[in-house]
């Protein structure tokens, strides 16, 4: 660690917080309960989009998308205010000041409302302007205005109230968290079909989504009462002193959450002004399987933070240093292991999922171009887990900063030089996403003082191995592709034989040439756990 490091908070004297073996065994637990509902989370999200493209047409289903793209922006308006929520309720739960917590939520609370209802009537007015932009048909003016409007207002609503959600999250009751999560979005699956089937067509979408967020919330608050019993909100204790906190450590955060979302939704913009609302469509079909995909190591991510901060309160500096080494090794052998395959066999996987429409036709090719850039945007998860847990979140600017200036200079030279096209567009977003995801990577491992060439062979190498096994398998089944890219359920066929074979050369490859020791005695053990179990059961 370098010399910023050396003012790290203590806590109080003769206090010494969680164990070592105690913590890493909640880090554990919150990461297995982050993953599998991350996991459930994307077998519903697989299943839905063909759903609703029964249903609905496919610039019906681009105007959803694009609520989605307007609310992401919106929901970073309070993206620095839900960092210092984990990051602070963090650092006073290790330290048993409470009322500390009660004055930073109620301060926060007010601020986000405010704002809030201040973004709600700017939409209102702007909202014509913005569906304007997008090329909505005319006969679909009314459906998108209401469309996205409504899922404003649920969206401002969770904006401020959702925080309730964070809080658990900083006092790493990330399981109590996700169970809300799952039970939640499992609520709105059924109601969507539900609604669909019973003919309610797109507005199916938005209620369900509404329905959701309202239960979540409820719930949420009722925990958090719960889990801190001395806990008090109001008015009265909104305190100017927790507002520095929001200025300084979430204004940052801000700032970097922003330009964040703004980039990873960047070639639908692109799309939707250059092109117009299906091609923006069409990028929310193409991204869909490396978005889920990479959901479930940012499960991991979203572990990382109150872990750090609570680490760094009681000066436990080594194992930050530990925690963000593995935990980046993991993130990558676990996105690298879903990639390889996506990348590989998008084709077969796309005409399964959505049949061989022809207006489906590239979607093949977005899939394949952006699972790379998508499994290096989450592994720098970590990295900006630590700097906001250890309190510097303005060096972690770095990597939008750089990506924002890339995407402007390689799609700029793409669009004058080639046309706007699809693949223009998702080939230069593409490329700036990894060259800026390395830059930020290198830095981060100088400020560490981490060997570049060990993080390559420990993280980044591990990661890109499966990629070799899919491609390797893809050739091996050419003599099936042109069936598979035909029919549905041939490609269908296709991908559950190709997964299946996969899935266990990876696993063979990741346990022989990847794992160290230490690993893979920890995969033995915890596969003697699951055959004991299994023999006790069928006993």
């Amino acid at each position: 660690m370098t010399a910023d490091h050396n003012n790290t908070a203590r806590p109080p004297d003769g206090e010494t917080g969680l164990s070592r073996p105690e913590l890493q065994r909640l880090i554990s637990r919150n990461v297995a309960v982050s993953i599998a509902a991350k996991a459930f989370y994307l077998i519903t999200r697989f299943f839905l989009p063909p759903i609703i493209l029964a249903f609905v047409s496919l610039e019906e289903y681009g105007i959803w998308a694009t609520c989605f793209i307007l609310i992401s922006y919106l929901g970073m308006s309070a993206f620095g205010v839900s960092n210092v929520y984990i990051r602070y309720v963090a650092d006073y739960h290790a330290k048993g000041e409470t009322e500390k917590i009660s004055g930073l939520l109620s301060t926060g609370l007010t601020v986000v409302t405010a704002l809030s209802l201040i973004l709600l009537a700017a939409i209102w007015f702007c909202l014509p302007l913005i569906i304007d932009a997008f090329r909505v048909s005319p006969e679909l003016r009314q459906t998108a205005f209401i469309l996205i409007f409504g899922t404003v207002c649920v969206f401002m609503l969770d904006l401020s109230w959702g925080a309730f959600a964070y809080v658990l999250n900083g006092l790493q009751r990330i399981v109590e968290q996700n169970l809300v999560w799952v039970a939640t979005f499992t609520l709105e699956t059924v109601l969507i079909v539900v609604m669909l089937v019973a003919g309610w067509g797109i507005y199916a979408l938005f209620y369900a989504f509404a329905v959701r967020y309202l239960v979540a919330i409820t719930v949420n608050v009722f925990l958090c009462y719960r889990a801190i019993p001395g806990l008090s909100l109001g008015l009265t204790r909104f305190d100017r002193r927790y507002l520095r906190l929001f200025y300084r450590f979430g204004a940052i955060v801000q700032l970097s959450g922003l330009l964040g979302m703004f980039l990873r939704s960047i070639e639908k913009v692109i799309a939707g002004v250059f092109i117009n609302v299906q091609a923006t469509g069409l990028f929310d079909v193409g991204e869909k399987f490396p978005v889920m995909a990479t959901s479930i190591p940012s499960a991991m991510n979203a572990a990382f933070l109150p872990a750090t901060a609570y680490m760094h309160s009681h000066g436990r500096r080594d194992e930050i240093l530990a925690l963000y080494l593995k935990g980046a090794r993991y993130v990558n052998i676990l996105t690298g292991g879903m990639m390889g395959f996506l990348a590989a066999f998008s084709g077969p996987l796309m005409v399964a999922w959505l049949g061989a429409d022809p207006q489906y036709a590239l979607a093949p090719f977005i899939l394949s171009w952006f699972t790379l850039p998508y499994q290096l945007n989450v592994l720098t998860g970590p990295a900006s887990a630590f700097f906001r847990g250890v309190g510097q979140p303005v060096r972690e600017l770095l990597y939008p900063v750089a990506q924002l200036l890339l995407v402007a200079l390689f799609t700029g030279l793409g669009l004058l030089g080639f046309g706007a096209t699809v693949p223009v567009i998702a080939v230069t977003v593409a490329a700036a996403m990894v060259v800026s995801a390395v830059l930020y990577m290198v830095y981060t491992n100088r400020f560490l003082a981490l060997s570049q060439g060990m993080f390559f062979t420990r993280v980044i190498l591990p990661g890109l191995l499966p990629y070799g096994i899919g491609f390797a398998l893809l050739l091996a089944a050419r003599p099936w592709l042109p069936a598979a890219l035909t029919d549905r359920w041939q490609a269908a066929a296709v991908v559950l034989a190709a997964g299946a074979v996969y899935g266990l050369a990876t696993l063979l490859a990741l346990f022989w040439l990847v794992w160290d020791k230490e690993e893979r005695t920890y995969f033995r053990t915890r596969l003697g756990m699951i055959r004991r179990r299994i023999r006790r059961r069928r006993s």
